[in-house]
């Protein structure tokens, strides 16, 4: 479970790379199906605190960018947003064999 942190255009801080990497284990990695692997990566631009995640699970992935005054703030949103995501894209799994198995055994058993 590799989460990474990066900073653009300051140095990154320990309680914000402890802030990341808490977000990333409480919230993502408790509902992922596979070994997710995160990258944060946090910018600052003029007033705006930029949290922008990429996250790996499996054969799914996706990334989020959240915008606000806060850089604790937007990493909370965006860690928020990408359970969403997460959650949305697990829903959208099928397994497509599970039917065509149910009505070859249902054969099987008349």
């Amino acid at each position: 479970m590799p989460i990474q942190v990066a900073a653009h255009g300051f140095e990154l801080t320990t309680p914000l790379k402890e802030a990341c990497e808490a977000e990333s284990r409480d919230k993502l990695h408790s509902i992922a199906l596979n070994h997710i692997k995160t990258k944060w990566t946090l910018s600052i631009q003029r007033e705006e605190q930029i949290a922008h995640l990429t996250w790996v699970d499996g054969a799914f992935n996706g990334d989020v960018t959240v915008k606000s005054t806060d850089m604790y703030n937007s990493i909370h949103q965006c860690a928020k947003k990408a359970v969403e995501q997460l959650k949305k894209s697990h829903a959208k799994k099928q397994d497509h064999h599970k039917d065509s198995r149910s009505i070859f055994y249902a054969q099987d058993t008349e």
